[in-house]
């Protein structure tokens, strides 16, 4: 009998849910990149996670985790073995809402806690699908990450199912790293863990993880918390199969704006004013923290004249339509982003109409004062403040990418880039765009707020996979030599592992290695993901 045979009959035995056909929809992923496994396992609890674990590492055989499959880098796609869902620890606890399975639908977490009277922020545009350990994996933000920052801000304590059928309960700001790593010793965490643990901390060279929004790789900082090394980590480390959220208050009222701009310059302009004023005037809007994870650091001696008057604005989303999306929106704005640069969409909250009406004006105030200057251009506002307008204007964002795929002609893939720089690098970003894209077959929209945005190209045949994947490694290469991200929320998967190689080199993956190693002896944990043995 084959290990995996053996695998299975042992499976069947401890009473886990095997399918061994019929899961075809499991095999792939909205990447479109398919592959194979043997059988599905569907995990309704965590000790069916700790048995597979167990069963897997004794008999050294794959096991790729699925939730929600919405992974647009390969992530939940297996590559052997046998895969693993989690998608049924979905468990709500009513009375510590801050308390969820891995399991849950985003949106309706969201919805579960707003009912509560609290808020959830990390929104990406797959919240209807995604779950929240699928958001955990990749360190998702959304647009609102521009105030709010990342999933990582938002969790405070992990379960965590080691692939020797360990668990660990991690809560953050408990469990640091010293001398290298973490020396974690059985009475330090919660769980079932018999003997210290030496977990090496990664020493990843690359710019600090404060200064440009980066879902690439495994989290490094010296010194760093143990929480972080799993947010992010796709799953190449440990399964979590629980969570412990940070909520808070709900949301303000907000309004929001669509900003035809004329210009690249002008474009740069707009943000980088915007993201001055926000470094100014609101470093601590959000428990210190300003979005994608960043700390609100105020530049050296920073430069406030002229801006004081406009403390007032602080956009919660700043969103990028470029004019290559005009044919993904609907009529006006479609007919509109034919004739300009691209369109900015903003959410600024507020507290009352009073307050609405006083930010709306200094928001017009503040264009008036841009295009005061040389070469700013015109632009043209819309402005949304009851809510059947608001919901029209944020649907548009989240329909892009939708229909964007459904152009993607059977059997083909689109390559996707998910560049992201420092703020003050945001026109080399734009250029690059500008100059390497192929206008025809490409479409720019994305987190502009955080210089961070998406390039999608739709290859028409095979040949211009490949043409078009080596184009995106060019482009990845010199965003890493201007202080760049190749993933800034997205994570690697499957499919940006050439990207990683090019941002933090063979020294950075050999760190990535010691710590999948130090926890993962066998390398059964999601086969494929981020890094592959030497």
């Amino acid at each position: 009998m084959s290990e995996h045979e053996t695998f299975q009959f042992q499976a069947l035995n401890l009473g886990l849910d095997i399918l061994t056909s019929d899961f075809d929809d499991y095999l792939k992923d909205e990447s479109r990149f398919t592959g194979s496994a043997c059988a599905l396992i569907r995990a309704h609890n965590a000790k069916d996670v700790s048995n597979s674990l167990m069963l897997a590492n004794r008999h050294k055989v794959p096991l790729t985790v699925v939730s929600g499959k919405t992974s647009i880098t390969g992530a939940s796609a297996p590559q052997s073995g046998f895969i693993l869902s989690v998608r049924g620890l979905d468990a709500l606890d009513e009375k510590n809402v801050d308390n969820v399975g891995v399991g849950v639908i985003l949106k309706e977490y969201k919805k579960f806690v707003q009912q509560k009277g609290y808020f959830y922020p990390p929104d990406p545009t797959s919240e209807d699908s995604c779950t929240l350990g699928g958001t955990i994996a990749c360190n998702a933000s959304g647009s609102l990450s521009y105030l709010y920052g990342p999933t990582r801000d938002y969790i405070y304590g992990l379960t965590v199912a080691l692939p020797n059928g360990t668990f660990l309960d991690i809560e953050r700001g408990r469990h640091f790293s010293d001398g290298g790593g973490f020396r974690v010793k059985p009475r330090d965490l919660n769980g079932n863990l018999l003997e210290e643990l030496f977990i090496p901390a990664p020493r990843i060279p690359q710019f600090s993880w404060d200064e440009v929004k980066n879902a690439a790789g495994l989290f490094s900082k010296d010194p760093m918390d143990l929480i972080d090394l799993f947010i992010g980590g796709e799953g190449i480390l440990g399964i979590v199969v629980s969570a412990r959220t940070r909520l808070i208050k709900k949301r303000n009222p907000y309004f929001a704006l669509m900003i035809f701009v004329s210009s690249r310059y002008a474009t740069v302009r707009l943000v980088q004013t915007l993201d001055k004023i926000r470094r100014l005037f609101h470093s601590e809007t959000v428990d210190g923290y300003r979005g994608s994870g960043q700390k609100a650091s105020v530049p050296e001696g920073p430069d406030s004249s002229g801006l004081e008057e406009f403390s007032k604005i602080c956009p919660s989303c700043m969103e990028w339509f470029g004019s290559s999306t005009s044919g993904l929106l609907d009529g006006n704005h479609s007919e509109k982003l034919t004739k300009v640069y691209g369109a900015l969409y903003i959410e600024q909250d507020y507290l009352d109409s009073d307050d609405m009406y006083t930010k709306l004006q200094k928001w017009s105030d503040m264009l008036d004062y841009l295009k005061s200057g040389n070469n700013f251009g015109a632009v043209e506002i819309e402005a949304a403040t009851d809510e059947k307008h608001l919901r029209a204007l944020r649907l548009e964002r989240i329909q892009v990418p939708e229909r964007l795929n459904e152009r993607i002609k059977p059997g083909l893939r689109k390559i996707g880039t998910d560049l992201a720089v420092p703020m003050e690098k945001l026109d080399l970003l734009l250029s690059l765009y500008d100059e390497k894209l192929p206008k025809e077959l490409s479409c720019i929209f994305g987190h502009i707020g955080n210089a961070h945005l998406h390039a999608n190209i739709l290859a028409g045949d095979s040949a211009q996979i490949d043409q078009f994947n080596e184009l995106h490694l060019q482009m990845a290469k010199y965003v890493c030599s201007i202080g760049g991200s190749v993933s800034g929320e997205h994570g690697i998967g499957k499919l940006k592992k050439k990207l990683l190689k090019a941002m933090i080199g063979e020294s950075g993956l050999e760190e990535i290695r010691k710590v999948k190693s130090a926890l993962d002896p066998n390398w059964i944990l999601n086969p494929g993901n981020i890094i592959d043995p030497d």
